[in-house]
């Protein structure tokens, strides 16, 4: 129930006066000064006699103009600006039924229309018909209605109930979806999930690995996805399955401590060979940790420098070099190992570096800028050059497109293509190895260091991760890259 129901009551105006703007302005000056007290408390006060003095002097001043006779005071015109939307006046429902036409929502609710037009109101505020004779159509008295109906219902116009209609059709329309077509389906289902995992997944880059051991490695080969083997001083042997490294022989494969020099695996991965001084000489299993010692093959006890294996699991080709610039070739089936007589590819300078394309390609350099190629599995060795080559070779890599790349001491890849040979300067650091997996192509150097390039034509970029030692040897596969050299350094590319 309202507090006051009188139409000059101050409860009656105010209650119209927090429809207008000017309490919206009001309201808006509160809430700014009321901030304000944060900066200073003097702010409250303001605040409060922005809210409440309005209103108090719009009635006083209503008041005023009421008993000085006027038709509508300057404040009672201000109130009657909030009217309805179509025009009329806004009207109470408590007070009285809508009206046909814009009745004055200031007007006292009428017991009976002729008593509003003959006299004021009991405070003595007059009505407000008067202000707006000419523009008002004569008010008749509504017709009674049934005490089931809403006193205040006013019949909605045409223009706001197509209106409605209108909305009410775009809201529905919009949440239908709209069915899919052939062209959609095609944009948002891809049909490559391998290109969708391509882009999600981050591009792969070199970081230190920590290494089981401190002793220094000094080669190593990736088998597969992502298990690598590495080898080194006093006979270490080190593997990885992808997660962690692990030592696999701590001694070499007879037990004796040599260092080894030398590690290949064969094209499946499945098999491991070593090499190293004395002539030692071992094959590893990977999947089930069994080695096998081969040592001293034919008899040979020479410090060997390095080993390339081609083949798969039980059908292996082995080339073995040593410092005496001998190649020896060993054929191993199905668990039996046999040796030919060594080939002397040059005139007898340590050979630095070997590979095998497959069971019958492959190259071997020696100090000598000597480069040597077989086409038979080793049998026999052909000179291919290298004349004026730019430093020392160290190491070998090769494809089967026929392209052999040899890295030198002087920080230049010399790339072989059938014919001539073409120098590419990488660096000014001595380079230790060269690594090659389709056209990816990368090395490291003696001072820690990795560079790499995508393909012949691309820029060689050097990679964030330097090593804190010299490395080695450096290996390639399709997933997983390893560099290795002094005090364990294990650098992984994944």
């Amino acid at each position: 129930m309202a507090t006051n129901t009188e139409p000059s009551g101050f409860g009656r105006f105010f209650q119209q006066y927090t429809k207008t703007w000017m309490h919206a302005v009001a309201t808006a000056g509160l809430t700014a000064f009321g901030l304000l007290s944060f900066v200073h408390r003097g702010f409250v006060l303001l605040a409060l006699a922005c809210y409440i003095v309005p209103p108090i002097v719009l009635y006083i001043t209503r008041r005023g103009d009421d008993a000085a006779g006027s038709s509508m005071s300057p404040t009672d015109a201000a109130l009657a600006e909030h009217e309805e939307p179509d025009g009329s006046e806004r009207i109470e429902p408590e007070d009285r039924s809508a009206p046909e036409s814009g009745a004055d929502s200031l007007g006292p609710p009428p017991a009976e229309p002729d008593a509003r037009a003959e006299s004021p109101s009991e405070d003595g505020r007059e009505s407000l018909e008067g202000a707006s004779t000419t523009d008002r159509e004569p008010e008749v008295e509504p017709e009674p209605r049934p005490s089931s109906e809403p006193a205040a219902d006013a019949e909605p116009s045409t223009e706001s109930t197509d209106a409605a209609a209108s909305e009410s059709e775009v809201d529905e329309s919009a949440g239908e979806p709209e069915p899919a077509t052939e062209d959609t389906a095609a944009v948002s289902e891809p049909h490559d999930e391998d290109e969708i995992d391509s882009e999600s997944e981050p591009e792969p880059e070199w970081r230190p690995a920590d290494a089981p051991t401190d002793a220094t490695l000094l080669d190593a080969a990736v088998a597969g996805r992502s298990s690598a083997v590495a080898v080194g001083k006093d006979g270490v042997v080190a593997t990885t399955d992808g997660e962690e490294w692990s030592i696999t022989l701590e001694d070499g494969p007879a037990a004796q401590g040599q260092t080894l020099h030398g590690v290949d695996v064969t094209e499946d991965g499945q098999a491991t060979w070593v090499a190293g001084d004395g002539g030692a000489v071992g094959r590893l299993e990977l999947d089930s940790g069994r080695h096998t010692d081969y040592s001293a093959p034919d008899d040979r006890t020479d410090n060997l420098a390095g080993i390339a294996v081609a083949g798969s699991e039980g059908d292996e080709t082995v080339l073995l070099i040593n410092g005496s610039g001998e190649v020896l070739r060993g054929r191993y089936r199905d668990g039996d190992c046999s040796w030919d007589e060594p080939a002397t590819p040059g005139s007898g300078s340590s050979l630095s570096d070997v590979v095998l394309v497959d069971s019958s390609v492959g190259y071997c350099c020696d100090t000598n800028d000597g480069v040597f190629a077989t086409e038979d599995g080793g049998e026999r060795f052909e000179s291919i050059g290298i004349d004026g080559a730019d430093g020392t070779p160290t190491g070998l890599a090769a494809g089967e497109d026929g392209t052999c790349y040899l890295c030198t001491d002087a920080g230049v890849v010399h790339r072989y293509d059938g014919s001539r040979w073409t120098p590419e300067r990488v660096c000014e650091e001595a380079l230790a190895g060269v690594a090659r997996v389709g056209d990816r192509l990368a090395v490291c150097t003696a001072d820690g260091a990795i560079h790499e390039r995508d393909g012949p034509t691309a820029d060689w970029k050097r990679a964030d991760a330097d090593a804190t030692a010299g490395l080695e040897a450096i290996a390639l596969g399709d997933e997983l890259g390893v560099a290795v050299g002094s005090e364990g350094t294990v650098i992984e590319r994944r």
